[in-house]
């Protein structure tokens, strides 16, 4: 058996309400975060990838447990995995969490957006909380139950992205704002779902038109039959969107939510493919850390919390160089020992900051 594992979709925590505001230049959103879902018969993948000048990455992995949080008191959250950057000195983005998948299959991640003012029901039922998108995976198990937890939820100030979630039925939606400061939400209406930087109910917001989305609508459209939605088929696209440079796909994951699988694609030329699967990876008690907190919340009464800390392994030079077109590219990756795959692209547009 033979495939090539390469993803490429570009992700990053968004603008969310005062204090939580990330200092990332206009050119970097416009030209970053590109995420899909695509869905045939029982086959469901969701894509994603994270462009940005930071290179230590990391997974975290939460089982599921008592916690205490701020605002809502002592709670059972769902087990995930969240995945983002430490340790970089960049107070603004570093330990957020920028996407994910919990034990139900429902992932997330998000695209940058120019800022746009919220001005949503005050009388709804419960507050913001700082750790919004990590509290959306440990309260729900599907689309259905996101649409109503934003609904729910108090925000505050200002957005600058949306949320693309996918669930383990392919039901998929993106969560924006409309003109008025409202949620909006776009949800899957073919085999496929797109979102990159431009707000997709309401194209006067933000970057568009978009090469990225094109392409991956293109060759999402393209595939016909279930047994051509595969991870190869979705890495192909990834890394038809890929970003080099400043702004680099530091590392890419392709979330298989039906069997609670992932696979992670990080360093130069995307030398290293991994594929896990959560259920066995929340099973390794032995591996627990306890933290006094994490995402914002701490044990019961005061308790730690129980992770699993793993450094992604980019092994990634950021070039400093800004623009370059490669011509008949060939890349040979390896998956989990399986044979080698060689992808072959006649141009790829890479570009650079």
């Amino acid at each position: 058996m033979s495939f090539v594992f390469v993803i490429i979709v570009i992700a990053m925590q968004p603008f969310v309400s005062e204090g939580m505001e990330q200092n990332l230049g206009e050119t970097h959103v416009s030209s970053s975060c590109t995420i899909f879902t695509a869905t045939i018969g029982d086959t469901v993948y969701f894509g994603n990838n994270e462009d940005y000048k930071l290179n230590n990455a990391y997974r975290w992995y939460i089982p599921a447990q008592n916690v205490s949080t701020t605002y809502f008191g002592d709670k059972e959250i769902y087990g995930a995995v969240f995945f983002g950057f430490d340790n970089n000195n960049y107070t603004e983005v570093d330990g957020w969490e920028q996407g994910g998948m919990n034990e139900y299959g429902l992932c997330y991640d998000a695209n940058g957006l120019p800022d746009i003012n919220l001005d949503l029901n005050p009388s709804a039922s419960y507050p913001y909380t700082p750790n919004a998108l990590a509290q959306v995976l440990w309260d729900c198990k599907d689309v259905e139950d996101v649409i109503a937890w934003f609904q729910n939820h108090k925000w505050e100030g200002y957005l600058g992205g949306q949320f693309h979630y996918a669930d383990s039925s392919g039901n998929a939606v993106v969560v924006g704002v409309n003109s008025t400061g409202q949620w909006i939400f776009t949800e899957i209406e073919s085999t496929f779902l797109v979102s990159t930087n431009f707000n997709v109910a309401n194209t006067s917001h933000g970057y568009y038109p978009c090469s990225r989305y094109d392409t991956a609508t293109q060759m999402l459209g393209e595939i016909s039959t279930e047994e051509n939605l595969n991870v190869s088929q979705c890495a192909n696209i990834l890394y038809a969107v890929h970003q080099e440079g400043m702004y680099a796909t530091k590392y890419s994951n392709i979330c298989d939510p039906v069997n609670l699988e992932f696979y992670f694609n990080s360093g130069d030329e995307f030398s290293i493919s991994e594929k896990f699967n959560l259920t066995d990876k929340l099973a390794e008690t032995e591996s627990y850390e306890q933290e006094s907190s994490f995402l914002g919340v701490t044990g019961i009464h005061g308790g730690d919390v129980l992770v699993i800390t793993e450094k992604i392994d980019i092994q990634f030079e950021t070039p400093t160089s800004s623009t370059s077109e490669t011509t008949g590219i060939t890349l040979l990756i390896s998956v989990l020992g399986m044979s080698l795959s060689v992808l072959v692209y006649d141009i790829i547009r890479r570009r650079k900051k």
